[in-house]
């Protein structure tokens, strides 16, 4: 079995901006969870840093990542944040690629590569 347990760094593109940052994961068997802590910089040049808690799964090479909880830990005004979700597939031991979908279905593509 795959055992992505570990400090990954994460980027991301989607249509109205960017984000970079950590996700720390543990896996117990086919089960996931972890934290992700990372910048947000939309397209109108505000930035913002979230964490957010995650659940999710590995099925073979498939990596099922949700959202359960976040914190808006700096935003230069007030935001309303979505949960995400992300639907990668680990490519090799140490990337994974997929899509994201936020609460408000804004979408993006992302890499986790580990550290």
């Amino acid at each position: 079995m795959n055992n992505v347990s570990g400090k990954w760094k994460y980027k991301e593109e989607y249509d109205h901006g960017a984000a970079a940052g950590e996700l720390l994961l543990e896996q117990n068997g086919a089960l996931l969870s972890g934290r992700i802590i990372f910048t947000d910089r939309s397209g109108d040049g505000d930035t913002c840093m979230i964490r957010e808690d995650l659940s999710g799964t590995l099925e073979g090479r498939k990596v099922k990542l949700k959202a359960t909880e976040l914190d808006v830990i700096h935003a230069e005004h007030e935001i309303d944040y979505e949960l995400d979700e992300w639907f990668g597939l680990l490519v090799d031991e140490c990337t994974i690629i997929g899509l994201s979908m936020d609460e408000q279905g804004i979408e993006g593509h992302f890499t986790f590569e580990r550290e």
